[in-house]
């Protein structure tokens, strides 16, 4: 667990400036599949979601709503079993809101349950903005 190793070493703030460095390589990267995507929709985010890291249901798909709820997650599981959930949140979590900002502007994602901070899922939210 090198993020326990770096916070023992260095403090909690060198896990936030390599969270922060992943964060905006993951927005450069959803920026350029914005820019090559043909569906700019809620919808697209489906390919976020996989069956061998999650266990998870559509509620809602339309070009305006994408709702998903991950009932099991591979990436919760680790850090759990690691006592590191807190770990998880920021180098995994966190980089869901830099995809949907990388990718379109005009969506938004929003998520009010999460795994990894002991909800019983993850929910995700990913709707067109109000104009």
């Amino acid at each position: 667990m090198m993020s326990r190793i770096l916070e023992k070493e260095f403090g909690k703030e060198a896990l936030d400036v390599l969270v922060d460095w992943r964060n905006r390589r993951i927005e450069e990267e959803w920026r350029k599949r914005g820019l090559e995507a043909k569906d700019k929709t809620p919808r697209y985010f489906l390919t976020m979601f996989s069956k061998e890291a999650h266990e998870f249901e559509v509620l809602e798909e339309s070009e305006e709503v994408l709702e998903v709820i991950v009932k099991k997650c591979i990436h919760a599981e680790i850090f759990k079993k690691f006592n590191a959930a807190d770990v998880g949140e920021k180098m995994i979590c966190s980089g869901d809101h830099y995809i949907v900002k990388g990718f379109n502007h005009g969506i938004e994602l929003v998520r009010d349950k999460l795994l990894m901070r002991g909800d019983n899922c993850c929910h995700f939210l990913f709707k067109l903005k109000k104009q």
